[in-house]
């Protein structure tokens, strides 16, 4: 039953998470364009999604000040308000409009910091696995109703009614996250976990300096029980505190130790194993790919397909076959041992043919032997099959981070998998704001021959990996025989 409750309540934060992302990643460009936008001002949006990649500068204030479960409330609080004043706003008047679409990616950034904080304190061991599954179909069911569901009823609902729903979902979730006991649970067990660093910090101070060497010597049974543990709940406490003092010359050593750690850390993991190919491969491995998907659907506006159609076979239909992409991938290397190497070299491969297929409709449009409604067919139909190829690869490479980030040193795992995820939202963050500007230059056809072209480079590259992730599949290989 605490299983059940703690996935459902992240799959419900999830999904609110993924309502902004979905409404600006599959809504606004669409609508946009339907209004006459450049695809270079399209593609400058996408820097309104700079607080995703610089969030890590006020996680530690998430961390140190307040409680999760604040953090959330305010940060729901502040999305809502901003969708209500979104409300009001002329569709049409876009410099407003792109301060509130920053406004709410802070939210949901700070949102994002929160939401993960509360995964890891309530997750067990056994739990990670459903709780990473919650997330992942959580935050892409919120995309799609964000991005796809909405954009298909626009043109029933209106501008102010669509804001009006996202309002209330905002409404709702806070008030949710206000009487939620679970969370006022984890509130609490997260103040008794402060309450004890508190207590443990203010005890290392009252500790008299200890030599080292005489550490023994100098501390007799009587001392365990002197006042200055009333501070702790028990003297195992005291003693283990006792073990861990240092002469004055060794804390200024840990200390200066740990100043170099705090700056030369990026070092230690570029200097990890297979970690300088790794970054290249993160940051250019989705970018042919991520170019058509996010052009294809501004093409065929371009051509007079209605918002709404599109909206849908993207938004929702596409984002349900991505969710089935990301299962059927977590299914092959869970269940049947795919190394993450192997699969994704087959997957390059297979995902040249939608690419170059995108290519032959870009320029054999309009042709004389297709219908209107033919060529809308057949273009849904290649980007549901690229979004399938597209959620296996994800799971595939983010499976492949994973197994690079456990050749780390133990004390640098979580910066190291941290660092790769940053790299590869930069780079796909990159190369999207200037899509629109490259394109409205040089056209759609050059454009699509430059996606297949960055899909071969990603496979040349993964062609080149790392010995180590090499020998680490030619193991797999022999275990499995």
């Amino acid at each position: 039953m605490i299983l059940s409750t703690n996935i459902m309540l992240l799959t419900f934060l999830y999904f609110v998470q993924g309502l902004p992302y979905g409404f600006q990643a599959r809504f606004l460009p669409l609508y946009l364009r339907a209004q006459g936008v450049s695809l270079t001002n399209l593609s400058f949006f996408k820097l309104l999604l700079v607080p995703w990649l610089c969030k890590a500068l006020w996680a530690p204030l998430v961390d140190r000040y307040g409680t999760k479960r604040l953090w959330l409330f305010w940060s729901m609080f502040g999305l809502m308000v901003t969708c209500a004043i979104c409300a009001f706003i002329p569709r049409d008047f876009i410099p407003v409009l792109s301060l509130l679409l920053f406004v709410m990616n802070l939210f949901a950034a700070t949102q994002d910091i929160a939401v993960d904080g509360i995964a890891i304190q309530i997750l067990t061991a056994e739990e990670l696995g459903h709780g990473n599954t919650a997330q992942v179909v959580g935050y892409k069911i919120g995309s799609i109703v964000g991005g796809g569901l909405l954009v298909w009823l626009m043109d029933v609902l209106g501008w102010k009614v669509l804001f009006g729903i996202l309002t209330i979902i905002y409404a709702e979730a806070v008030l949710f996250v206000n009487f939620s006991s679970n969370l006022k649970r984890i509130e609490s067990d997260g103040h008794q976990a402060a309450q004890l660093n508190d207590r443990s910090r203010r005890l290392k101070k009252r500790l008299p300096t200890i030599d080292e060497d005489d550490e023994r010597s100098s501390i007799s049974d009587e001392d365990v029980g002197n006042p200055v543990t009333d501070d702790l709940e028990d003297q195992e406490d005291f003693q283990c505190l006792l073990q861990t003092r240092k002469s004055p010359e060794k804390d200024m050593e840990s200390s200066s130790d740990n100043v170099r750690s705090h700056f030369s850390f990026i070092f230690d993991v570029i200097k990890s194993p297979g970690t300088k190919w790794m970054m290249g491969y993160v940051i250019i491995y989705k970018l042919g790919e991520q170019g058509a998907l996010n052009m294809l659907p501004l093409f065929l506006v371009d051509h007079q397909y209605t918002t709404a159609d599109i909206g849908f076979w993207t938004g929702v239909v596409g984002q349900a076959t991505s969710i089935c992409g990301s299962a059927l991938g977590g299914f092959l290397i869970s269940k049947y041992s795919f190394p993450p190497l192997f699969l994704l070299r087959q997957l390059f491969l297979g995902r040249s043919i939608p690419l170059g297929a995108m290519l032959m409709l870009v320029v054999v449009w309009p042709d004389v032997y297709f219908t209107s409604s033919s060529l809308f067919c057949i273009s849904a139909c290649l980007m549901n099959v690229l979004l399938m190829i597209s959620g296996m690869v994800t799971t595939a490479t983010f499976t492949f981070m994973m197994q690079c980030s456990q050749k780390a040193c133990a004390e640098i795992q979580a910066t190291h998998y941290t660092t790769l995820a940053t790299l590869e939202v930069f780079g796909k963050l990159t190369f999207s704001s200037f899509l629109g500007l490259l394109t409205d230059v040089f056209g759609y056809k050059l454009m699509f021959c430059t996606f297949i072209f960055l899909s071969g480079l990603s496979l040349v590259y993964l062609q080149k990996c790392d010995p180590c992730f090499v020998s680490n599949t030619n193991d797999n290989k022999s275990k499995d025989n």
